[in-house]
């Protein structure tokens, strides 16, 4: 394999990853406020769109689960690709809230596809072309997402109304789509045998239901802050009008902090490099609680843009490399649990802020959740554990 080859192929992914999460998903997030003024829509309503959003996620999630045949796959990640720009696009065309509900869960489809499908694509070429299972540089994506949607909602927010700014994401997405498309390998090509399964069926299923709920509880500590962090910056009389940039700095944190996650499981362990991560996407969550000058949300917003991509990183990775055979089935699993997570979280927080008036309450409930899964997380390590002794006793 060429080095040129290699990149094209890292390249296409990521891009993948910038027009069916960053766009398909992320553009809604500076897209809050904007809404919100010209349309006066409650906070209700806003967290609903991204409860029906996630909604989508969590459906193409379980769909996943139940696909091995590796040319589907490769269709339903090219069909996400167009679905995602559509979708977008067509968010600019109505002020119907129930058909925003549609396109947004039609958009929550694209962003599984390319999160999973994308993920279990991408590590099974890695493992049949005998690179490192690592999947950092695909998921720094999302923060390239990030910072991408952040720039665009700046450059566009005063020349464009709000239904011409869906529009204008939906064009970026369609010009990334080009590249990504042209250079996407044919992933049919990287099937891989089956491995036997080690441990006994009843440990590994124990390890990966833990897995699951640590991974629901990481998956509240995002999406909290990923839905309502524009909107709480734009809330605080120090920050109004700056909330775009907060988005920026998230995303920036984000982007290269995958690589960096990858080099500090290497060298201490992955075990000790989540439990930093839940960590710190808990200190970031409490620094929007207890501080809200500019320098303690800007800071807050760079551990959590850092942090929650490292957590999503190396847990899909992880079990990626325990599955190589078909690694998109036990990364569905999880993000069936974190989707639930997506789903019903926004719509909680978003009910917590309309009737108290604001997210502080909304937050507590979200630290508290995080907390919890650095417990769970150390019992799937203490699981995981006792499966590698059964091996070695057997």
């Amino acid at each position: 394999m060429k080095p040129i080859e290699t990149i094209k192929v890292l390249a296409a992914s990521v891009i993948a990853v910038v027009v069916m999460v960053g766009i398909a998903r992320f553009s809604y997030t500076p897209m809050i406020p904007e809404m919100v003024a010209a349309l006066g829509l409650s906070k209700s309503v806003v967290g609903m769109l991204a409860t029906v959003n996630y909604a989508g996620y969590l459906t193409g999630a379980l769909i996943i689960t139940r696909i091995s045949d590796l040319g589907l796959k490769f269709r339903l990640y090219q069909l996400g690709l167009v679905v995602a720009v559509i979708s977008t696009v067509l968010m600019g065309y109505t002020t119907n809230v129930w058909l925003w509900f549609i396109l947004r869960f039609i958009s929550g489809l694209s962003t599984s596809a390319g999160m999973l499908l994308g993920a279990g694509l991408l590590m099974s070429w890695l493992i049949k072309h005998n690179h490192k299972s690592e999947l950092g540089v695909f998921f720094s994506g999302i923060g390239l997402g990030i910072v991408l949607t952040a720039v665009v909602a700046q450059l566009i927010k005063d020349d464009f109304t709000w239904d011409q700014q869906w529009v204008v994401y939906g064009l970026v997405a369609l010009v990334l789509l080009v590249p990504a498309w042209r250079w996407m390998p044919d992933y049919r090509t990287c099937a891989l045998p089956k491995t036997g399964a080690a441990g006994t069926g009843e440990e590994r299923s124990r390890f990966i239901r833990l897995l699951q709920l640590a991974y629901f509880c990481a998956g509240v500590g995002y999406v909290v802050t990923a839905t309502f962090l524009v909107a709480i910056a734009e809330a605080m009389p120090k920050l109004s009008g700056q909330g775009w940039l907060v988005w920026l700095i998230a995303g920036l944190a984000a982007a290269p902090a995958c690589w960096l996650w990858d080099l500090f499981s290497r060298r201490w362990g992955q075990w000790l490099a989540l439990y930093l991560a839940y960590t710190l996407n808990s200190v970031s969550i409490l620094m929007l609680i207890v501080n809200t000058s500019m320098a303690s949300v800007m800071l807050s917003s760079v551990i959590y843009g850092a942090s929650f991509i490292g957590i999503v990183s190396m847990m899909l990775a992880m079990v990626g490399r325990v599955f190589p055979e078909n690694p998109s089935r036990p990364m569905s699993r999880l993000t069936f649990s974190y989707g639930i997570a997506q789903m019903l979280a926004p719509a909680v927080v978003g009910y917590l802020a309309d009737v108290e008036g604001s997210y502080t309450n909304g937050l507590w409930l979200t630290l508290i959740v995080m907390a919890m899964g650095v417990v769970v997380l150390h019992l799937a390590r203490r699981a995981q554990q006792r499966q590698g002794e059964s091996v070695a006793a057997g």
